[in-house]
């Protein structure tokens, strides 16, 4: 969108210069009548904003010389004015002029320029939080409405310092900054400071924005972490656009992420008890025992195999055999502390992972856990639930997991040959 200024003010033309550059619009700017017939002759704009008394004619009678243009006759024309007497303000308001504003009611020339820029731009409804870092404030104002028009909650800071301050406490979808900013740090330094994060943080996508010219400048925002670049002044649907984009990107990053996550999780974690199962099992073991030999502390396997248990899903049904390794798993998980970690290896079997756990505490932790699952209660009140455990250690066992779990399996099967319903271990 293009636009004339016609203002003998100087004052006045400083003033609307901000409201249109906030609304990024490109304008020239003129003092007289005759000069705007000038440059409209050879530069056709959307927008004429002209004060109603010019030393060589009225707003009234340039805003009807210029809709005989050619080219200009679906021009908007805004005439500004000190006038405050209701009648002659309805007079103002002709047949080629569009808007009358006062000059002591310019915010509403601001809902003028909101309204105009409206039908330039396809405002995107998207969710997100932003974090914005600009010093000039009416052109944050403008900005800050356009994002807010997106469905987007914005926090607008003028300095770097503050805009890191509250981006550790708080999680956005994108960070939007000017590269010269007040104070010791510009928007390079933060950019840096952002990519130099250890933690997931440091992916925020950067939206870059400046008045350089320089190409230069622009790669170099670019290289050292800003996503994108915007030029200003900015072309407010080119912004939205970059913005959306962004936005959308992190937001699908984001929930990638979850959905891997979860999957990883259901691949390690046994549907039905909710425990790890063997997959988990087989990737997190051998590190924990390398960290238990560097750290020189014990680390005890306790496997549990549950006591005629074929039986029960024959007699009772799976649905009770389904119930029975629920409660199990219950029992498990209330005897687990933070490090330890309870697995479904499979059927009816179970292992524990003890790190920090010397031999004669697992057993005893062993035999606790025995008594408590003999006590386990089912629908089916004839249902008796035993299980025969197996424990072994590193401290005789060694810090090899094949060894460890074969002597845990050996003294389980130990256990299960005296009777079951017991603990044994092997030395």
């Amino acid at each position: 969108m293009k636009a004339l200024i016609v203002e003998p003010s100087r004052v006045y033309r400083l003033l609307l210069h901000e409201f249109l550059y906030g609304f990024s619009i490109s304008h020239e700017e003129v003092s007289t009548g005759a000069a705007a017939l000038t440059a409209l002759s050879s530069n056709k704009v959307d927008l004429v904003v002209v004060a109603m008394n010019l030393v060589d004619m009225t707003a009234l009678t340039l805003a009807k010389q210029i809709k005989t243009i050619s080219g200009m006759e679906d021009s908007q024309i805004v005439v500004i004015t000190g006038e405050q007497e209701q009648s002659k303000l309805a007079k103002m308001k002709t047949i080629d002029v569009n808007y009358v504003c006062q000059r002591n009611e310019l915010p509403k020339f601001k809902d003028i320029l909101m309204g105009l820029t409206k039908g330039h731009l396809t405002i995107a409804q998207i969710t997100g939080q932003i974090l914005y870092i600009e010093d000039h404030l009416t052109l944050a104002n403008m900005t800050k409405d356009i994002l807010q028009q997106m469905g987007l909650v914005v926090d607008h800071h003028k300095t770097a310092e503050a805009g890191l301050l509250h981006f550790e406490s708080a999680n956005y979808d994108l960070v939007l900054l000017d590269i010269f900013l007040p104070g010791d740090k510009d928007g390079i330094a933060m950019i840096e400071e952002i990519r130099a994060r250890t933690d997931e943080k440091q992916l925020t996508p950067i939206l870059a924005m400046s008045a350089m010219t320089k190409f230069s400048q622009k790669i170099h925002a670019l290289q050292v972490g800003a996503n994108d670049f915007i030029s200003k002044p900015v072309i407010q649907a080119e912004l939205i656009a970059r913005v959306k984009n962004l936005v959308v990107a992190r937001q699908l990053f984001i929930k990638m992420v979850s959905q891997q996550q979860l999957l990883e999780q259901l691949a390690m974690t046994d549907q039905l008890t909710g425990l790890y199962n063997r997959h988990y099992l087989n990737a997190a073991i051998q590190p924990a025992l390398n960290l238990a030999k560097r750290h020189s502390y014990a680390l005890c396997l306790v496997m549990i195999d549950l006591d005629k248990f074929k039986y029960i899903n024959d007699t009772f049904g799976h649905e009770v055999g389904d119930e029975v390794l629920v409660n199990i798993a219950s029992v498990l998980q209330k005897n687990c502390r933070l490090e330890d970690v309870a697995i479904r290896l499979g059927g009816d079997e179970f292992l524990l992972v003890l790190p920090h756990c010397e031999q004669r505490q697992a057993q005893k932790i062993a035999s606790r856990i025995c008594v408590e699952v003999s006590n386990i209660n089912c629908s089916a009140a004839e249902v008796k639930v035993a299980a025969s455990f197996g424990v072994s250690s590193t401290e005789p066992g060694g810090y090899i997991f094949k060894k460890l779990l074969n002597l845990a399996d050996k003294s389980v099967y130990k256990a299960k040959a005296l009777g079951g319903n017991t603990v044994d271990f092997l030395e």
